[in-house]
């Protein structure tokens, strides 16, 4: 993926309440959710492929925190198609989102659980306990 283009990043921020996801920050930067690897790739992200994070935040799902990032949906795995299948938890809404392009609609932690489960199985299960139990 490429950067997106100033549309999708200026909807992604306005989607996300002008916050960072996981912490509420002002400051954003536009996490992409499926790596994008050395030099990226020739897909332009769409809304669905970004969230709004503050650098720290970035940062840290990119390192210490990429099991909490896959457990809240915040990244995906390179090989899912549809990240919108992957639901998202904003940490200081207490509240778990599907993404439909520009517009994030309330889910329930039940949904959420089916959607995750939907795309990564067990796995999912497992992350979710770790980062429930501060594992990162």
């Amino acid at each position: 993926m490429t950067k997106p283009t100033e549309e999708t990043r200026r909807g992604v921020y306005l989607r996300d309440g002008y916050r960072c996801v996981m912490c509420g920050a002002l400051e954003l930067t536009f996490q992409h959710r499926r790596a994008v690897g050395q030099g990226g790739s020739k897909n332009i992200p769409t809304a669905v492929d970004g969230l709004s994070l503050c650098m720290i935040c970035n940062a840290a799902c990119e390192a210490e925190l990429q099991t909490k990032a896959l457990a809240n949906g915040w990244k995906v795995r390179r090989w899912v198609t549809c990240p919108e299948r992957v639901p998202v938890y904003f940490p200081h809404e207490f509240a778990w989102y599907r993404l439909e392009g520009l517009r994030r609609i309330r889910i329930s932690a039940a949904v959420a659980m089916e959607m995750g489960c939907s795309v990564y199985g067990d796995e999912w299960m497992q992350w979710r306990l770790r980062a429930i139990a501060g594992v990162a």
